[in-house]
């Protein structure tokens, strides 16, 4: 069996779809790229929401201290962004909260 790219065929979101080799039904989505803040501003805001709600977490449940290095080193995982760009965006939200400047 060969690997074919089907022309005009997309995953119901409009992106071409490539077909390769593999097991009957399991297609292969595009990846995002991984250094980059969600698109959307819903995006972005879970993932501001989840970090800020992880940090809580773990300071409530598991003792570990609120520190900015520990914030960054969250928003950076869930936002797949530097430790700086992803403070820019918690940031951002936090002001539209009308939570004070975090930097």
């Amino acid at each position: 069996m060969t690997s074919s790219n089907v022309e005009g065929s997309t995953n119901g979101g409009g992106d071409q779809l490539e077909l390769g080799i593999g097991p009957p039904g399991l297609r292969e989505e595009p990846m995002a790229p991984r250094s980059s803040v969600p698109a959307t501003s819903s995006a972005r805001q879970d993932a501001v929401a989840a970090t800020a709600l992880t940090v809580v977490r773990r300071a409530l449940i598991e003792g570990v201290p609120v520190t900015r290095e520990v914030v960054e080193r969250e928003a950076s995982v869930n936002l797949r962004a530097s430790p700086k760009e992803a403070m820019q965006q918690v940031d951002i939200v936090a002001q539209r909260l009308g939570v004070s400047s975090l930097g």
